[in-house]
């Protein structure tokens, strides 16, 4: 069978002749009809935008009553809109101008692209939905008087919630503004503020549609982004809570907002809020803030549920980290008459105090005195402050100190510190002092008290000796003021005074070589140096004049011996000067009549301190070495 019977035998494979031209006829019709389609469509949409091809006028005019409608900004163009076809409906303008009514609103562009839609374009009108601005430059002063721009924003806000006028002023159609390589200039309560290269999108469809913010800037030297996402854009101009979240990253500062806004009069935010910072300080600087506290407030992080207003931020249930200390508890920080406040009650199982003086300038030089190094004390009228901290466990260096109660209070500069009630060393300890920073000097004011305190413990934690033990009682009092820790020493004022109780002297055996003085005298002065003292009490007084201090009603008594000790001490110049008499004396520390003396000289450089017996009276004691000394003149 031929190929030809074979099609002709099966007429669904092999149309016939008559079928084959009605085919082609058929698909030759319908791509005729397509084209003279698309040839009406393109005749009709060039019909439809003619107008605003060959009227440069009635486009401008159109675009910026748009614009106007929906920002309420006056307008001003420049240059002549171009309409653009391809890749998509749009069209140019250069030199484009933005204003509000009262000129504290001003926003200068190179150029502006607006995007068309296409089916109000094919009916003959212009209806923008996107608008790029090229570099933009912003003015925002609001020193003169507040923007006032009666746009659609303007009108939702002036609605009554849920009513017939708010669910139309919700139904306005915006777009989509973005910004390219833009400028911002504010000025706010006489201060200028600058962000460059900016870059944002502004996503907000229709009124009451969610919008969306996100941005790139620079500020202060940093590059940061903001995102900002408005859930009610409509109900929160009207007064209405609307949820909003918001995240603010650098490269200093981390922060990020979850919660409920509102816009009213009263506005406010309540919801969680979260953040971190390499360096608190560095970070505040983005704010035009100063950390008025010490210390590098480094690493960062803080959480909290937070309710902020116009005037105040109260921050609940903040769980913060800082400089390796982890602190729980409130804070709040508000504006009182253009001035920050800062108020927190925070506490801890545990605190290093040691970051807190990490910026504090060294006490001693390189030749081992008191240092000369300018103390340069920062200037803290900034801000005042109210801190209250509980701490279980707190430490500075070895000394460590329990159940501490901080406060901090920074008032018009002064910084006033206290620590209200403390367990250290089996016993307790108050301390309170004030700073005051002043024309690069700094004064200062201290006192602090003990109760029953170590010694052995708190001397070994504190210089790393052991010389003296027991339980004691002090009360500290110093004034001073200087550029210098060298000038502060020099003029310092004061009083100490401490009491010690049920102890032991460390290193000389008082009783011991009482008991040899008589017999071998010479001998005596090897055993004064060795050993060591019980001791029932003490007690001495410490007038401190100009950097130099006055011992006076030295004593100490126990089994055995009487101690006496006058002499000063040389504050400024680091030297102790001291002479010390022992006594016989009973097992209760009583002196006995006519009892044996020796009498010894503590003196020296603090950290070369010698303790040398008078040898001539432990010569004169010895028969045989007796001759050896001068006679002593005699008395006329």
């Amino acid at each position: 069978m031929s190929l030809s019977s074979d099609a002709e035998g099966d007429p669904k494979q092999a149309p016939s002749a008559r079928g084959r031209f009605a085919w082609v006829t058929a698909n030759k019709r319908n791509l005729l009809i397509g084209a003279l389609t698309a040839l009406l469509g393109v005749c009709g949409a060039a019909v439809a935008v003619a107008p605003w091809l060959y009227s440069s006028t009635a486009a401008q005019s159109a675009i910026a009553a748009q614009l106007q409608d929906a920002t309420g900004l006056y307008i001003q163009a420049h240059g002549k809109p171009r309409l653009l076809l391809a890749p998509r409906p749009s069209v140019s303008i250069e030199g484009v101008a933005f204003a509000d009514h009262n000129g504290a609103l001003v926003i200068q562009a190179e150029e502006l692209f607006g995007g068309l839609k296409l089916l109000p374009l094919l009916s003959g009108r212009l209806d923008v939905d996107s608008i790029t601005l090229i570099r933009p430059r912003i003015k925002v002063d609001l020193d003169q008087k507040p923007i006032d721009a009666p746009g659609a924003a303007a009108r939702a806000a002036a609605t009554q919630p849920a009513s017939p006028a708010a669910q139309k002023a919700d139904n306005f159609r915006l777009g989509v503004l973005n910004l390219v390589d833009g400028s911002l200039r504010l000025r706010r309560n006489g201060k200028d503020y600058a962000a460059d290269r900016v870059s944002a999108t502004l996503d907000w469809r229709k009124i009451g549609e969610p919008a969306a913010l996100t941005s790139a800037f620079d500020w202060r030297g940093e590059r940061l982004q903001l995102i900002l996402w408005v859930a009610r854009p409509g109900m929160l101009l009207r007064g209405d809570p609307s949820v909003v979240t918001a995240r603010l990253d650098g490269e200093s500062l981390k922060l990020e907002a979850q919660g409920v806004a509102e816009a009213s009069a009263n506005a406010r935010y309540a919801g969680r809020v979260a953040g971190s910072a390499a360096s608190v300080r560095q970070a505040l600087t983005l704010f035009d803030l100063d950390a008025p506290l010490p210390g590098p407030f480094g690493d960062a992080r803080l959480s909290a549920q937070a309710v902020i207003t116009a005037r105040e931020a109260a921050l609940k249930d903040l769980q913060v980290q800082v400089d390796g200390n982890a602190f729980e508890g409130d804070l709040t920080l508000r504006d009182d008459d253009g001035k920050p406040r800062l108020t927190a009650a925070l506490k801890s199982d545990f605190v290093a105090l040691k970051p807190m003086l990490a910026d504090a300038p060294p006490l001693l030089g390189p030749d081992g005195q008191w240092s000369r190094e300018p103390l340069d004390p920062p200037n803290l009228s900034g801000v005042d402050v109210d801190l209250d901290v509980t701490a279980r466990h707190a430490r500075l260096g070895r000394l460590t100190i329990d159940e501490a109660r901080i406060f901090l209070a920074l008032r018009d500069g002064v910084l006033d510190l206290s620590l209200a009630e403390a367990q250290a060393y089996r016993g307790a300890l108050k301390a309170h002092a004030t700073f005051k920073p002043a024309d690069g000097a700094l004064t200062v004011h201290a006192s602090a008290q003990t109760a029953g305190v170590d010694a052995r413990a708190l001397l070994w934690d504190a210089l790393g000796t052991q010389t003296l033990g027991g339980a004691l009682d002090s009360s500290l009092a110093l004034d001073a003021s200087g550029a210098a820790v060298a000038d502060m020493m020099h003029s310092l004022n004061g009083r100490f005074s401490a009491a010690l109780s049920d102890g032991e002297i460390t290193g000389v055996d008082f009783e011991r070589a009482l008991r040899r003085f008589e017999k071998r005298p010479l001998s005596s002065a090897q055993a004064a140096r060795s050993g060591s003292s019980a001791l029932q009490n003490a007690r001495l007084s410490l007038l401190i004049e100009n950097g130099v201090g006055a011992l006076s009603e030295g004593e100490a008594h126990g089994p055995g011996f009487a101690l006496r000790f006058e002499g000063s001490a040389n504050l400024a110049e680091r030297i102790l000067a001291l002479k010390a008499a022992a006594q016989e004396a009973d097992a209760a520390g009583k002196p006995r009549d006519k009892g044996l003396q020796i009498a010894f000289d503590l003196a020296g450089g603090w950290d070369e301190l010698r303790l040398a017996p008078d040898p001539q009276a432990f010569i004169r004691r010895s028969g045989a070495a007796a001759p050896l000394l001068p006679e002593a003149p005699p008395i006329e």
